[in-house]
């Protein structure tokens, strides 16, 4: 148990480093990132003013804005090209042989990856919360429930992003599923918009997918849009979605492997 450890760490490590060999990165997540942020709340504060729509007020946006930035940061700061050339460039096939698990690798890198994106989600979230001094959370056991919930981001983001890849197989490309799942999660979690200004039934759809647990869940846990008993019941959602995820992975990659191809053969 301690060595299946330790290759996690070591997987994790050098995905780690891989990413901080690109500093600019950092760079240009904040620069961009808060441009997006700033873009936004300009735009929610002409359109509040005073007043609020469907619920929300000047204040409790300016607080979703800043939630939404950081798990933002979060759900795109993976490792996912490194994942997808394995399968399209033929390398699974030596993974294949090696007495390593595919799947438990990739997410230990991808975690990996994830840390590298810590300084530019939390540098961007303090100064935006300097900058604009949105509202604490409702209670303390909301913000502790709130941390709860976006520390879940992580292996849910890994689920999604793992059975996008998978596509692979089948598709023999990535760009297209990259942005197929990249349009769909900035939309149906709420980055884009709040998921309570959208008519029912798409909120009904939006709340039947996981990606509404990136940014919605935790905004409305540290909002107090739901009481205890329904941040549990979102947070709850969120633990089935990422063990779902999981093992729906697990299963498709068995039968995806019947399609590898190494060099036409």
């Amino acid at each position: 148990m301690s060595h299946t450890f330790a290759m996690d760490r070591a997987f994790a490590a050098i995905a780690l480093r891989r990413k901080l060999a690109y500093k600019l990165h950092w760079v240009f997540g904040i620069v961009l990132g808060g441009a997006g942020l700033l873009v936004g709340l300009a735009m929610w504060s002409n359109l509040l003013g005073s007043g609020e729509i469907a619920g929300y007020d000047w204040d409790a946006m300016r607080a979703y804005l800043i939630i939404g930035f950081f798990t933002a940061t979060i759900a795109f700061g993976g490792e996912d090209w490194l994942m997808a050339d394995r399968i399209l460039d033929g390398l699974i096939a030596v993974d294949l042989t090696k007495p390593v698990d595919f799947q438990r690798a990739r997410a230990a890198e991808f975690m990996g990856a994830l840390v590298s994106t810590v300084p530019t989600a939390v540098f961007g979230t303090v100064g935006a919360w300097l900058l604009f001094r949105p509202p604490g959370p409702v209670t303390p056991l909301a913000g502790a429930l709130t941390a709860v919930s976006i520390l879940l981001i992580l292996p849910l983001s890994f689920g999604i992003t793992y059975l996008s890849i998978l596509v692979c197989f089948w598709t023999k490309r990535y760009l297209g599923i990259m942005w197929l799942r990249e349009a769909l999660l900035s939309f149906f979690s709420g980055m884009m918009i709040p998921l309570a200004l959208m008519p029912n039934w798409m909120q009904v759809v939006a709340w039947s997918m996981p990606f509404a647990h990136f940014t919605t869940t935790p905004a409305n846990i540290y909002l107090g849009r739901v009481d205890t008993f329904g941040a549990l019941g979102l947070i709850a959602a969120e633990i089935a979605w990422v063990v779902g995820l999981w093992f729906a992975g697990r299963l498709i990659f068995k039968r995806a492997i019947k399609k590898v191809t190494v060099h036409g053969g």
